[in-house]
């Protein structure tokens, strides 16, 4: 459903910076129209955007909690869906509908999953991981054109030898080189991780390699030394053997037992050998005290250079954030080394800033949840800008708050922003319907935005 908004021909002038509104004459990337995305009566949290070079927008989302088991989804052969929320448009989109299935009733949908992970490698294949808590179920569908995909394999487990999965992420590129990185939730109790190089060791995430399309995984995995919450990427030139992720490191705590360091480091992981194994270099630093604490962003340029985004926190003595920066960091020799550029653009609270590359290389396009202070709403933000600049951000939805203003967080614990072929930025986020819950029990639609 296209949710039409009047042309609002003025700004908001909030602070010392501009906030353009949508469809304004303001300087700023104009954006279009959201979109809902979640089907009538269907909720869910946490979108992710992905945009293939067809032009197919995908997207992923957690579906609401009291809604885990079974949800409605009057896109499903069966009008309901256990799995996670995985949709595709191919409208530039204007519209969404749930990923194909392997046969026309999707019995596939009916395999639980808690929140998910999509990726594209250079080959046509889209990937699908799914937390059942346990482990991941996983999907490959091949693309052929706009609009034309096919499932081509889904099993209910990866299998992974480690017993949890707090939140599953996924990267792959090549030819069928996929890498799945599980979040144990701690740097204790997954000890089975085997590897080599200054990356290895204990540490929340693990690495699970496969090179023939998730046919088969290695079930051990490489475990990222010290690693706390990571994001990965993969380096999609022809041939590249590279993949990354950068990560918190929970400010030198195991998660367990030992306490948490005021100021944590950023890692970042690098493997110059698909994945096999990783070389740890310092990214920078963070208020690891921080109550809002989330996973950095991470690209990496057509160039072969790699972008991160952090959100940083200036803390109260509880650990609430007063303000946030917007940090961004940029390293041109495989993350041996990094610069960093503070880009806030308006003083306040930021959460969860969503930061992609745009296919030429000389653009950023980010995707953020803003208020000016702690007694203000929260709104959903979009900019796409050159990279030796600031973004200026423009409300992607004016009309409407996405959290009130008595919540201490935007709607958790992500959103997405991705760029297309076209160059322009496609960004999701989530909505909560119920202004007086702060998303424990509520219910939250997810909805999507185009620039222009």
């Amino acid at each position: 459903m296209i949710r039409k908004l009047l042309v609002v021909a003025t700004t908001m002038v909030v602070g010392c910076g501009l906030v353009a509104t949508t469809g304004s004459a303001a300087r700023g990337t104009q954006f279009g129209a959201p979109v809902k995305v979640t089907p009538t009566l269907g909720y869910g949290y946490e979108p992710a955007v992905y945009v293939d070079h067809y032009g197919n927008v995908f997207a992923t989302a957690h579906k609401e909690n009291w809604q885990l088991a079974i949800a409605p989804d009057l896109n499903s052969p069966t009008f309901t869906r256990s799995m996670s929320w995985a949709w595709v448009s191919s409208d530039s989109g204007r519209s969404f509908q749930d990923i194909p299935g392997l046969t026309a009733l999707s019995f596939e949908q009916h395999d639980f999953g808690d929140e998910g992970d999509l990726a594209l490698d250079d080959a046509n294949h889209l990937y699908f991981v799914d937390t059942n808590v346990a482990d991941v179920t996983f999907t490959r569908w091949s693309v052929t054109g706009l609009g034309q995909m096919s499932l081509d394999l889904h099993r209910p487990f990866l299998p992974a030898a480690q017993t949890v999965d707090d939140r599953p992420w996924v990267t792959a590129h090549g030819n069928g080189h996929v890498f799945y990185f599980g979040n144990q939730g701690d740097k204790v109790t997954y000890p089975l991780g085997q590897g080599s190089g200054s990356g290895f060791g204990p540490g929340r995430y693990t690495v699970y390699q496969s090179y023939d399309g998730g046919q088969t995984f290695d079930p051990l995995g490489y475990t990222l030394k010290d690693s706390g919450w990571c994001r990965p990427a993969a380096d999609h030139a022809p041939g590249s053997p590279y993949v990354y992720a950068v990560c918190t490191n929970d400010g030198g705590s195991d998660d367990f037992t030992t306490d948490v360091n005021k100021t944590g480091t950023i890692w970042a992981y690098v493997s110059a050998d698909d994945g096999h194994t990783f070389s740890r270099y310092k990214v920078g630093s963070y208020a690891a005290l921080d109550s809002t604490t989330s996973w950095p962003t991470v690209e990496v340029a057509p160039d072969g250079s790699i972008w991160a985004l952090y959100v940083d926190g200036r803390l109260d003595s509880s650990g609430n954030p007063v303000t946030n920066r917007l940090m961004l960091f940029h390293s041109t020799n495989h993350g041996q080394t990094w610069s960093k550029r503070d880009i806030t653009p308006l003083t306040g609270r930021y959460e969860y800033a969503w930061l992609s590359v745009s296919p030429d290389g000389t653009k950023l396009g980010l995707g953020v949840y803003y208020r000016p202070d702690n007694t203000s709403d929260w709104y959903v933000y979009g900019s796409v800008f050159a990279s030796g600049a600031k973004p200026t951000l423009v409300s992607l939805d004016p009309a409407h708050s996405v959290q009130d203003k008595h919540c201490l967080e935007a709607n958790g614990d992500l959103m997405g922003s991705a760029f297309s072929p076209d160059g322009t930025l496609s960004v999701v986020w989530t909505r909560n319907t119920i202004p007086s819950q702060c998303g424990t029990v509520t219910a939250r639609d997810i909805y999507y935005a185009r620039s222009q």
